[in-house]
């Protein structure tokens, strides 16, 4: 009996018997055996005499990524018998699935399950060994159940990165705090992540009856697994959860999300043509579109540089910038003059301190941030913070660290995450930012300023490092899986998390749960 063998096939999964894990994805790994008769294969040399080991692939990613399931034997058995259906002249499978994130709290290097499935009526080497005498009929063999769970594996998605832009509008309700939670959600889908949002603008209601309120818009870059079809599927579910009916053009809505630009893709599909057509003429898509991205071209029939397109458009003089820090629901905006009438009421008591925090606001520090949660939501959570941390001006992302699993002994489990960036705000001013991202979230999520190196601080509404932060493996692992040198104060963060006292707890989940399994 002759074999093919598929090892370190790789995609990302929500498979386990844990509620968290029904939401956040992790990473699968499978290798598979394929047992069949490679003689005609060997004697033609042509493809249709043996086994397309590419769609073999492909179909075990799709299952991975598809419907969830409690155990890993049945994503086993699930992965065995769509190989079986799909490939009638394959006798027998192994398949071993390895979970190398698993929530386990001690140390280890993997968990895995392997199977043997072979066509009704053989049995391991017995069957191998008729076949290979000729005197099993794979044609007229049975294959094994199950293939339509097999085949219910969720489309739409691939191996490629694309690149879209999509804008966002809305003049119903609090329009600013839906578009948050839009880019949220977008940024929440599979193998999606935001990479850059514009400035908020107010756009005039022109051709409207009179008294209709101005419209909000802003335009966000994507890089998504999803192609175009599943990503317009999913932007109008976005949508509908948001009370958008799609009725009629020129109406008032709640919110309003369009694929503008999709890999540079001309279509005159009906459902979906791209570039969207009437893009060269808006100037509330241009104009934020030029601020995301002042190099940005619209391909297409009325195509060309957006900057130009923005300077020609018949409606640029109705479009207003607004709010560059709109992300964050005003939170760098309050947090700013909470700080300036702070400092302007201590000048007089300590006027040299008040001059050393201006010099310090006026340049760029390093901020490490711990992200924890008990909610089942946690991962989304975090994706909405580290969006709204990058969406203040002056504000970057430099670095995301894996995502942990902490364990506790009483009440729900939690996750962790530690984020780097540089800003130009003062610690206080940053301190104060976090808990307005933590207020307009909601739900269960703890912010922390862990550390700004060179900055030391200790007052109540202000305390660098974090005085805690040393004794938490929590924070500690995630932050040395994210630099590996990092030190707190004249301390390794490795020294400190030796000493941990809650080392054990703790367990890596996932390194690619921020672009959900695409790097």
């Amino acid at each position: 009996m002759d074999t093919i063998r598929l090892t370190g096939v790789q995609a990302m999964g929500t498979h386990g018997v844990l509620d968290y894990e029904h939401e956040r994805a992790q990473p699968f790994v499978v290798d598979a055996t394929l047992h069949l008769d490679l003689a005609a294969a060997g004697r033609s040399d042509d493809l249709h005499d043996t086994v397309d080991y590419g769609r073999v692939a492909k179909r075990i990613v799709s299952i991975i990524e598809g419907e969830h399931v409690d155990l890993i034997e049945r994503l086993a058995a699930l992965i065995a018998d769509a190989i079986l259906a799909d490939n009638p002249t394959v006798h027998g499978v192994n398949i071993a699935v390895h979970k190398p994130k698993a929530p386990i709290t001690v140390p280890f290097a993997d968990v895995c399950v392997s199977i043997e499935r072979w066509r009704k009526g053989s049995s391991g080497a017995v069957a191998a060994s008729a076949v290979a005498a000729g005197a099993a009929d794979a044609d007229a063999a049975e294959t094994v159940d199950a293939v339509g769970a097999a085949g219910a594996a969720v489309t739409g998605t691939s191996a490629e990165v694309h690149h879209a832009i999509i804008a966002l509008g809305g003049n119903q309700g609090d329009v600013a705090a839906t578009m948050r939670d839009a880019v949220a959600r977008i940024d929440a889908l599979p193998g999606t992540q935001v990479r850059g949002i514009s400035p908020l603008y107010r756009t005039a209601a022109w051709g409207m009856p009179e008294g209709t309120p101005d419209f909000l818009n802003a335009v966000i870059e994507v890089a998504t697994t999803l192609d175009a079809d599943r990503l317009l599927a999913e932007l109008l579910a976005i949508e509908a959860a948001h009370g958008r009916v799609r009725e009629t053009h020129w109406s008032s809505r709640t919110l309003d999300l369009d694929i503008i630009d999709f890999d540079g893709t001309v279509s005159e599909n009906p459902d979906l043509t791209l570039p969207h057509p009437r893009a060269w003429q808006r100037a509330f898509v241009l104009a934020p579109w030029a601020d995301l991205n002042p190099d940005a071209v619209l391909h297409g029939e009325h195509g060309g540089a957006v900057a130009q397109l923005l300077a020609e458009a018949g409606d640029r003089d109705d479009v207003e910038r607004i709010d560059d820090a709109w992300m964050t629901a005003g939170a760098a905006t309050a947090a700013t003059a909470d700080s300036a009438n702070a400092t302007s009421a201590n000048a007089s008591a300590n006027t040299s301190a008040n001059a050393q925090s201006q010099q310090e606001e006026a340049q760029f520090h390093t901020a490490i941030v711990s992200m924890d949660s008990r909610s089942t939501n946690a991962e989304t959570l975090f994706r909405s913070a580290i969006v709204a941390l990058e969406g203040v001006p002056g504000n970057q992302v430099e670095g995301i660290s894996p995502l942990y699993h902490v364990a506790h002994f009483e009440g729900p489990d939690a996750m962790s995450a530690v984020v780097q960036l540089t800003t130009r705000m003062d610690a206080r001013t940053f301190i104060a930012t976090l808990g307005s991202i933590e207020r307009a979230i909601g739900e269960d999520l703890d912010l922390d300023l862990v550390d700004m190196p060179g900055v030391t601080c200790n007052e109540p509404d202000c305390r660098v490092p974090w005085p805690s932060a040393r004794n938490h493996a929590s924070v500690l692992a995630p932050w040395l899986d994210m630099d590996p040198e990092a030190r707190l104060g004249k301390d390794p963060v490795s020294y400190l998390l030796a000493l941990a006292p809650d080392a054990e707890r703790v367990g890596m989940l996932s390194d690619t749960w921020i672009v959900g399994g695409t790097l």
